[in-house]
């Protein structure tokens, strides 16, 4: 296993801090992709300059939260939409070797870089991408997914009348979102998109006290 930096360190001991213990090994495996993250800063806007400097707690650690609340094993399928730098469907199939993801991103160069990076991760064929956006996705295709994800997309009830509609009744939607959105997601779920009802099964609130930062999510899925 490679030496864990001071970072990773600070990484390990937030997540467990707001509930998520992961074996090391786990983490280590994240630890390539957040390198190669790190080395695109000056050729690609995959995350703000900003937020990488914060550490891998930021990106990595806050992509594996779901982790803390949900079960992604079993040989379960995630679709990440919207995925830019792989997160957080990425660091979710590190540390779950049995999750299948597909990657999904509209704009070419980020799509490029997903597909040399699960290269260079050897997580192909487990790990695909495919480059169009949500709204062009096929509706069949899209059903199939147990999980879907949604990370720094675009506002909360944006996000919930463009994938709830195309979701399966058997998927879940894992939507992160800051706390001053909790109302918003209530009121779109009110409206019913696609003239079927869903319901929100629980919403994980945890902090990162080394970056003080704070985020939800929330799991959403049909109520039938």
């Amino acid at each position: 296993m490679k030496h864990l930096s001071s970072d990773w360190q600070t990484m390990t001991a937030d997540l467990s801090a707001a509930g998520l213990d992961l074996d090391p090994l786990q983490l280590d495996r994240c630890l390539p992709h957040w390198n190669l993250l790190l080395a695109s800063i000056d050729r690609l806007n995959l995350v703000s300059r900003g937020s990488l400097e914060e550490g891998p707690i930021r990106h990595v650690g806050d992509s594996l939260m779901p982790l803390a609340r949900w079960d992604l094993s079993g040989g379960l399928s995630l679709l990440d939409v919207g995925s830019g730098g792989g997160l957080p469907g990425i660091p979710l199939a590190l540390a779950v070797p049995d999750l299948s993801v597909e990657l999904l991103e509209p704009k070419e160069r980020k799509a490029d870089w997903l597909y040399r990076t699960i290269r260079k991760l050897e997580l192909s064929p487990r790990v695909t991408v495919r480059q169009a956006r949500f709204e062009d996705y096929n509706r069949g295709e899209a059903e199939t997914f147990d999980l879907v994800t949604a990370r720094a997309l675009a506002s909360p009830a944006k996000v919930l009348r463009m994938i709830l509609p195309a979701m399966g009744h058997h998927s879940r939607l894992l939507l992160w979102h800051s706390g001053k959105q909790s109302d918003e997601i209530a009121e779109a779920l009110t409206r019913s998109p696609g003239n079927r009802q869903y319901i929100s099964d629980y919403t994980l609130s945890y902090v990162f006290t080394s970056i003080n930062f704070s985020s939800n999510i929330i799991g959403v899925h049909d109520a039938h």
